[in-house]
């Protein structure tokens, strides 16, 4: 069948981040090489200020009014958290923090307008056509009427989704911007219209993808974690004619979402650890949709150390020196031997471990950081200094990719 391609803009003046933790999901979905819905994530310059967000206080933000246009409209309103969601914050851990909240400068038609000659230019330089193309344009713009997500055009499918919002600071940001990835490609075939709000939005909350989510921040949570759509919404698809194999797709989008969601929440109950897959420039953790970046010396200390069940001592780091040089090898692509003899020998040096120190607390901080203060746990370099140092995960749940020859 032919297929249809969802392009995702992101500011390139902005560290990778969000975006990168959402996309990463739809990477992991069924379907996501062989499916009719190609996605294409694209750092696209636009938005210069957006690099200088990461550096900004946050800033709270109003609740905010609607005005009749055709997609996604998200409200935020200030609630007072309940010790209920207090709790839920371990659930909330995310791979990169929030953006500080948008400042409301422009009227949100302004802004789709924007979008649009965003979206335009991109498909100009890239001879991408109308016809079964949608181009998502994430912004860092806020607009003042506080819209989260919104199609900007529908002869030309676009949608933009502002990824500072006020909703994108409480609740798995990343599983949230996921499900919007999916859900815009079915607005844009099956809920395309000028009336969508009066045709299509439910303004009681379903678990549907077409829930307006008007009562509280929180019911987008409940989105995530139902990954659905209704029956009236269905019956919809199918009379708009949208391809099965597509729906199917976005539909295990969603699922992985719900799964993800749910799967956070069982690992705060201590039902469950998550898998852990380690690449050669990553460690990915799939049940939770969480990916993380290791510099090629601090990833070989840390594969090092998972395949020493009973852990190293640093005075014996000197017997395991072939072995992290080999290690080293795999992860420093181009490297040439002397650099890593070198690099290898230093973190080996039992008279000077200051740059072994150093290794293993970048590895800690960065994965303490993904997965937050508990769920961290099992899978840091613990240990005291001038004892035994492992990593204490259940190793039936760790995978590693081919690149490393196990």
């Amino acid at each position: 069948m032919t297929e249809y391609n969802v392009h995702i803009l992101r500011p390139e003046s902005l560290s990778e981040g969000i975006v990168e933790d959402a996309f990463s999901i739809i990477e992991h979905s069924k379907g996501y090489n062989e499916g009719p819905v190609k996605f294409y994530l694209h750092p696209w310059d636009y938005e210069p200020h957006a690099g200088k967000l990461e550096e900004e206080d946050v800033e709270e933000e109003e609740p905010r009014r609607t005005i009749d246009t055709q997609s996604e409209i998200m409200y935020s309103i200030d609630v007072d958290y309940s010790a209920r969601d207090l709790i839920r914050k371990f659930r909330e851990a995310e791979v990169t923090p929030a953006l500080p909240i948008g400042k409301r400068k422009i009227p949100v038609n302004e802004l789709l307008e924007s979008c649009k000659v965003i979206a335009r230019d991109f498909r100009k330089q890239n001879g991408i056509t109308e016809t079964n193309n949608l181009v998502i344009v994430t912004t860092t713009q806020g607009n003042t009427n506080n819209f989260f997500a919104e199609g900007a055009d529908i002869i030309t499918p676009t949608a933009l989704v502002q990824i500072n919002h006020t909703v994108m600071q409480e609740g798995n940001p990343h599983l949230l911007l996921t499900y919007y990835m999916a859900a815009m490609p079915l607005k844009a075939l099956g809920f395309n219209d000028p009336d969508y709000i009066n045709k299509y939005a439910h303004k009681n909350t379903k678990g549907c993808m077409n829930d307006l989510g008007a009562e509280d921040v929180y019911h987008l949570r409940i989105k995530t974690k139902t990954a659905d759509i209704c029956e009236t919404c269905k019956k919809i698809l199918s009379d708009n004619k949208v391809p099965y194999p597509i729906i199917s797709q976005l539909r295990g989008i969603f699922g992985l979402v719900r799964k993800i969601q749910i799967n956070i929440e069982d690992f705060e109950q201590d039902w469950t650890q998550p898998r852990v897959e380690i690449g050669a420039k990553r460690l990915g953790f799939p049940d939770n949709g969480l990916v993380l970046r290791l510099s090629p010396k601090e990833m070989s200390v840390y594969v090092l150390f998972m395949k020493a069940d009973e852990g190293i001592h640093h005075n014996d780091m000197g017997t395991h020196q072939r072995k992290l040089m080999r290690l080293y090898g795999l992860c420093y692509n181009g490297g040439d031997p002397d650099s890593i003899r070198t690099t290898v020998g230093s973190l080996c040096d039992i008279s000077n471990t200051d740059n072994l120190r150093q290794t293993i607390a970048k590895c800690n901080a960065k994965i303490k950081k993904v997965l937050g203060e508990e769920m961290c746990k099992p899978f840091l370099i613990g240990g005291n200094w001038g004892e035994l140092k492992s990593i204490k995960c259940d190793r039936t749940l760790v995978e590693f990719s081919n690149s490393w020859g196990f």
